[in-house]
């Protein structure tokens, strides 16, 4: 399979570097990588919140603002590739046809984000469509989709399997609210929706068991076309 994982900033940095977790994941995507064509969209997560809103005192600009959060999921790339050792190509990758080539070395492509505007999980999702992927498995600090904000409300019900339709859906009424965040972007969610991508939604836990979860054993939401 040609599989790209999308793996959230908070993840793996979440007050700080989870050195631990960061050790497990890239244990497990070696080795996937034996069996498997892979790549990974690493995100910027509370630091880059942090940033971004430090960044506010100084400026309005919203681009320029999107630039630092880009330089930090690239940090936090970097991480992964120090953790990946020489099965990842040695520098964070920023153009989708580069991510081609190094899979074609056998080589683990590690991106961030690429431009202005776009989250590391449209990043994630392009990436996917572009490489004609057989799966995007995305990696969150919510362990799958709900009907509604389960850190808001108790009575959330994750949602096992929904179509591309309802995610775009679901994403839609999230950012419709003030102050929304949905585990996947309405941005993304098009995406994958346009690509027809087969998506697995999971959290942290499921993410310390890479290698079953692309064969199907986990406890987040299964996306299909």
């Amino acid at each position: 399979m040609k599989i790209v994982f999308d793996i959230g900033g908070s993840v793996l940095v979440p007050d700080k570097p989870d050195v631990g977790f960061i050790e497990e994941i890239a244990y497990q995507l070696t080795k996937i990588s034996e069996d498997h064509e892979i790549a990974v969209v690493v995100g910027g997560g509370k630091i880059a919140r942090e940033y971004i809103n430090a960044a506010r005192a100084f400026t309005q600009n919203e681009t320029f603002k999107d630039y630092i959060g880009i330089h930090i999921t690239r940090a936090n790339a970097m991480l992964l590739i120090a953790a990946l050792r020489e099965k990842a190509y040695p520098f964070v990758v920023s153009d989708f046809r580069k991510a081609w080539e190094v899979m074609q070395l056998k080589k683990i492509p590690i991106m961030g984000g690429t431009h202005p505007g776009h989250t590391t999980d449209a990043v994630a999702a392009l990436l996917a469509e572009y490489l004609q992927a057989d799966l995007l498995v995305i990696v969150t600090n919510v362990d799958g989709v709900y009907d509604s904000d389960p850190r808001k409300n108790p009575n959330a019900k994750k949602l096992e399997k929904i179509s591309t339709e309802q995610l775009v859906e679901i994403a839609m009424q999230s950012e419709s609210k003030a102050g929304g965040s949905g585990v996947v972007d309405a941005l993304a969610a098009k995406f994958i929706q346009r690509g027809k991508i087969r998506t697995l939604v999971i959290g942290k836990e499921d993410a310390r068991n890479l290698f079953d979860v692309i064969k199907g054993k986990h406890s987040g939401t299964l996306v299909e076309p």
